[in-house]
């Protein structure tokens, strides 16, 4: 290498340790405690989840349904909401309800309707919450009625219903 090349190499390597020690500045830097308090979580539970023992047409006892039939089932349980802007709904666990559809080649349909106190609660406390459980059957006229074996059985035991949190903001 030239002793020129060398030198420029030196004077340039020179400059930026001078550039960044220039370039430094130290700042002053201090800690203080904050007094936050405390913060608890909130809660919800949904418990004592009980169903009438029929399933019903009307006033008609159903065991054995047929295409064109909607059966219902009442249910009653206890939800306990704990936490300033807390709502909830509650619904039938997706995943339960795909089993029991599937076993009817998807021909039933599964739904559930919070119907007391109301089909979302917005605000802390405890409710008693009745949920309408339903089982529709294709009718005639309906798509996809020749798949269903007869004798087709669904264990509606798989059911759960689940509670979700909603936030209410205007509580």
């Amino acid at each position: 290498m030239k002793k020129s090349t060398k030198g420029a190499l030196a004077a340039g390597s020179a400059a930026v340790l001078l550039l960044g020690g220039a370039g430094s500045l130290a700042y002053w830097t201090a800690d203080g405690a904050v007094d936050g308090g405390t913060i608890t979580a909130g809660s919800l539970t949904l418990t004592d989840v009980t169903c009438d023992a029929d399933w019903v047409e009307g006033t008609t006892v159903i065991t054995t349904i047929v295409p064109g039939d909607t059966v219902t089932k009442q249910c009653t349980g206890t939800l306990t909401l704990v936490g300033e802007h807390i709502g909830a709904t509650v619904a039938l666990d997706t995943s339960s309800v795909a089993a029991v559809e599937t076993a009817f080649n998807n021909e039933i349909t599964v739904t559930a309707t919070m119907t007391s106190p109301a089909a979302t609660i917005t605000a802390p406390g405890t409710y008693d919450v009745t949920v309408s459980l339903s089982v529709a059957f294709d009718g005639p006229g309906a798509t996809n009625t020749t798949n269903t074996v007869p004798g087709t059985t669904s264990d509606l035991d798989q059911l759960s219903l689940t509670a979700t949190q909603t936030h209410d903001t205007a509580a």
